[in-house]
């Protein structure tokens, strides 16, 4: 008697192997697919994340630029002149004193990193008239506000920092700033340089509470 397996056998037997082979390869495949996409995924997230903070940081490093410069430029210009009673956006457009990237399409306003408005205008101090000036920037979220309300701007006469106010819910004015007065009194929105301590950030921090949105405006007051 023949034991030999047939050969219609032995092919089914070889699909058989040949199916089982396949589908433990491919699912081995899928394995190793699934791995790589999930590797990719984790790298693409904190790609983002970095690309934001680092974008985010670089924005907030602009923004404070901007206000270095448009200070040191203003104090500059005006060192001999007996105060600031000319001052205004357009003065400092005209006399080329002001970043090309900050000046609007008219000429006459201007305009900071974060497409907030810019206010510049004198203002009094002390026994002086005009011996001062505000310098607003608008269109703030409320993380750059806090890093620009928390950066130091000095607290002697040498820095001419005077002192702060923050809104948490629109744009500022010259007239709405606090900072018209000739004497500065610290309030709830107003900060004096004496105020700007470790024990104040929580203050600082509460009022720059306007969200995501670009509603925080900061307003500096400077000799």
């Amino acid at each position: 008697m023949n034991n030999a397996p047939s050969k219609s056998a032995i092919s089914s037997f070889k699909a058989t192997i040949n199916k089982l082979s396949h589908t433990n390869t491919f699912g081995r495949s899928m394995v190793e697919i699934i791995g790589v996409l999930s590797i990719v995924g984790v790298l693409s997230v904190g790609g983002i994340a970095g690309y934001v903070t680092a974008s985010r940081n670089l924005r907030i490093s602009n923004l404070k630029d901007e206000i270095s410069i448009l200070v040191a430029n203003i104090r500059s210009m005006y060192f001999s002149a007996p105060d600031y009673g000319t001052l205004n956006e357009v003065v400092l457009i005209n006399a080329g004193l002001v970043p090309d990237w900050m000046v609007g399409e008219d000429k006459t306003s201007i305009f900071n990193k974060a497409k907030g408005s810019v206010f510049i205008e004198s203002a009094p101090v002390g026994d002086s008239k005009l011996g001062a000036f505000i310098l607003i920037f608008n269109g703030l979220d409320a993380y750059t506000c806090r890093e620009l309300a928390i950066s130091y701007w000095g607290s002697d006469i040498a820095s001419g920092f005077l002192g702060m106010t923050i809104k948490n819910d629109g744009d500022l004015t010259i007239e709405t700033s606090n900072l018209t007065s000739a004497t500065l009194q610290g309030g709830d929105k107003t900060l004096l340089p004496q105020d700007l301590s470790s024990t104040t950030l929580n203050q600082v921090y509460g009022l720059c509470k306007c969200g995501s949105t670009n509603l925080c405006s900061i307003a500096w007051k400077f000799l």
